[in-house]
C-alpha cells in the first residue's frame, strides 16, 4: 500500500485509538482512516454512511451465533476500493474509532456555527 504523502500542517485529528487514527485533511477535504493496516479517504457523507453500515452490525446476535460465518464481516467502503474483513473484536475497535470521530467532526461543526467567523486563539 501506498503511504500518503500529506503534510502534518494539514492533517487534523478526529480521533485517535490504539488500533487507529482518523484525521481529516484540510487539502483535500476528506476524512481519513488508518485501521487494519489500511488508510482509507472519504467524503464526508461517505464516511457517515460507513460509519451507519459499521453501527448496523448486530454485535449481541453474533456473540451468540456460533456458525464460522458469524466470525467475521466484509465490509465494503462506499466508493472506495476497500474492503474490511472485521472479526468480532476488530468490528467493536472500529466502531469506537468511527464513533468517536462523528463526535468530533459534530463538536467542531456545532463550534464553526456557534463562533461563525470568529479565530479561536
Amino acid at each position: 500500500m501506498e503511504k500518503l504523502n500529506v503534510p502534518d500542517r494539514m492533517k487534523a485529528e478526529l480521533h485517535k485509538t490504539n488500533k487507529g487514527i482518523v484525521w481529516q485533511c484540510d487539502l483535500t477535504n476528506r476524512i481519513f482512516v488508518e485501521f487494519g493496516g489500511m488508510t482509507t479517504a472519504f467524503k464526508i457523507h461517505n464516511f457517515i454512511n460507513f460509519k451507519r453500515l459499521v453501527d448496523s452490525i448486530n454485535i449481541i446476535d453474533k456473540l451468540y451465533d456460533l456458525s464460522d460465518e458469524a466470525d467475521f464481516d466484509i465490509i465494503e467502503a462506499p466508493n472506495t476500493n476497500h474492503t474490511f474483513t472485521l472479526h468480532l473484536c476488530d468490528l467493536i475497535h472500529l466502531r469506537e474509532l468511527l464513533s468517536g470521530a462523528k463526535f468530533a467532526l459534530y463538536v467542531n461543526s456545532f463550534l464553526i456555527e456557534l463562533l461563525g467567523d470568529y479565530e479561536v486563539v
